[in-house]
């Protein structure tokens, strides 16, 4: 099994907490975060990541692009190698969620990622508890070439429009936004995106109308639907990201109709945590794997090599 992975030369993850990990997938925290995105490739961390890397070492943390890679899905660490080299380091690409600051509960996420989950796990603790965020950004390095923004829900706050404001050369730099899909862009962000080489959204979107709002509570369609035609006005990029799991499976044949109207790229994944979520529960096995085959619009064959 080959474990060699670019996005330790070229790539971070940070989150909520000043938390640091190599990727979204990567299992557990690397490091703190102290503000300095130029240093944080340099950290000894990384140098142990980059070495295990080279020397062919399966690594704790990457277990998602193993399995995906087994069941025949081009995993993260596959499409890294295809875009990066492991010879130069270099910050290239960044995610970076400010904090965890969102309204919604949805199913399969936690606190980690959502106040609103903090909030109702913990309904008696103070509201400072809820909310984890990360130091301010001190330097970006003039080699960034693409900025992620997850969440939470990161357009419900004014952080990435101030960290846009001090990038330099925005000309030479996409902007990818994970969203909820429930907050539409003011005009002032709008013009400031504008600014930029390439701008994408990534709406989570996991059911038709009243299923997704039944698997993502607090979102409203509308809103959703709203913030679609808003984007579809635009120059902006728009694609649909859905996750499958054992409450909302069965809605996908009325999702992918959805996804032809609005006449969108469309991707879908499944849920491995919690455990409990993982469609590999479903007791209709058959009638899921036939649901599977019978979607068009995008290739399930590596989920149904997962739940076969």
């Amino acid at each position: 099994m080959e474990s060699k992975c670019a996005a330790f030369w070229h790539h971070t993850n940070i989150r909520s907490g000043d938390r640091i990990f190599p990727c979204c997938r990567f299992k557990s925290s690397i490091a703190k975060f102290d503000g300095n995105i130029s240093q944080v490739l340099f950290l000894k961390e990384y140098d142990e990541l980059r070495k295990q890397s080279v020397d062919n070492i399966p690594i704790k943390g990457c277990e998602k692009c193993y399995y995906e890679e087994s069941i025949g899905k081009k995993s993260l660490r596959q499409e890294f190698n295809e875009t990066y080299d492991c010879e130069t380091i270099s910050m290239e690409y960044l995610e970076i969620g400010f904090d965890n600051i969102c309204n919604l509960t949805c199913d399969g996420c936690y606190e980690e990622f959502s106040s609103s989950w903090s909030k109702l796990k913990y309904p008696d603790a103070e509201k400072t508890i809820h909310i984890k965020s990360t130091t301010e950004i001190i330097e970006v390095p003039s080699s960034l070439k693409k900025i992620l923004f997850l969440g939470g829900e990161p357009l419900m706050t004014n952080r990435h429009q101030k960290f846009l404001n001090v990038v330099k050369d925005k000309f030479d730099i996409e902007i990818v936004y994970n969203t909820n899909g429930t907050f539409l862009l003011d005009k002032d962000t709008t013009i400031l995106l504008e600014q930029f080489k390439k701008v994408s959204f990534i709406v989570s979107i996991d059911g038709f109308k009243d299923l997704n709002e039944q698997v993502r509570r607090g979102s409203k369609w509308d809103q959703i639907d709203e913030f679609i035609k808003q984007i579809k006005t635009t120059k902006f990029d728009l694609s649909v990201n859905t996750v499958l799991h054992i409450n909302n499976w069965f809605g996908l044949k009325e999702l992918e109709k959805y996804i032809k109207e609005i006449n969108v790229p469309w991707s879908v994944n499944f849920v491995t945590y919690p455990k409990h979520l993982d469609i590999i529960n479903v007791k209709e096995k058959q009638i899921l794997i036939d649901l599977l085959k019978s979607i068009k619009t995008v290739n399930l064959e590596y989920i149904i090599k997962h739940v076969s």
